[in-house]
């Protein structure tokens, strides 16, 4: 198959199959975004830099006692699951964890008899 340079159905207006060929309008140039990556190194580098007067005379007490108010106001973003949602899932837990040992004794029961048929 040969191939036809652009430039080349440009100048014929068709293209050597008989169809005419597809002109692409010229489109604007874009600026290009930053990613989000660059943008967060960029932040992380000055939040880094930057250090408040305040957290210098922070406390062991005061640093718990603000790691506990934060992890009380995210237990209250969580979404939790209803009774019926928890016994739901735990009985299909139930069930596979009992397929799965009774296949797991089969398969070993066969194993040792493999075994022990090799052996004597």
């Amino acid at each position: 198959m040969k191939l036809i340079a652009k430039d080349e159905q440009a100048s014929n207006g068709k293209a050597r199959n008989g169809t005419k060929a597809k002109r692409s309008a010229a489109r604007p140039a874009v600026p290009a975004k930053p990613k989000k990556a660059d943008v967060a190194r960029k932040t992380d580098v000055s939040k880094k830099a930057v250090k408040r007067s305040g957290e210098a005379g922070k406390t062991f007490t005061d640093t718990v006692r603000d790691y506990l108010r934060e992890v009380v106001v995210e237990l209250k973003k969580v979404v939790w699951p209803s009774r019926k949602d928890t016994l739901g899932s735990t009985a299909v837990i139930l069930v596979i964890v009992c397929l799965t040992a009774v296949f797991l004794g089969l398969v070993d029961l066969a194993l040792s008899k493999l075994l022990h048929f090799m052996v004597h």
